[in-house]
């Protein structure tokens, strides 16, 4: 068993923890742009739904042999996250999320 200190140095648990963090600068910058309050009730309906896109996501970018790396990740998470808020009618602006070929790929057919 791994004690905490190889737990931690861990390259695969490294790389999620760096996706994690990206998905949640993503959630912080998508709602401060939105001018969101960080209280809004409707924020818990909106990451429940990102989270189970993002996990289709995942699925179907290694069926389309799409590496999900720590840059990519949190872009495919804030892709959710922004359709989510859509969904409830706010609209998102132009240049707000990132852009990237892979990511447009994968969000075209988890959405579709």
């Amino acid at each position: 068993m791994m004690d905490m200190d190889q737990w931690d140095r861990d390259p695969s648990v490294q790389k999620m923890r760096k996706v994690f963090k990206g998905m949640e600068t993503s959630l912080e910058e998508i709602l401060g742009r939105l001018d969101i309050a960080p209280y809004d009730q409707r924020i818990r309906g909106w990451l429940e739904t990102a989270l189970a896109k993002f996990e289709t996501s995942w699925v179907v970018a290694n069926q389309m042999g799409i590496a999900m790396n720590e840059k990519r990740a949190p872009a495919v998470y804030a892709h959710c996250l922004a359709k989510a808020i859509g969904s409830d009618g706010i609209e998102i602006p132009a240049g707000l999320l990132p852009e990237e070929k892979d990511t447009a790929r994968i969000i075209h057919e988890v959405f579709k």
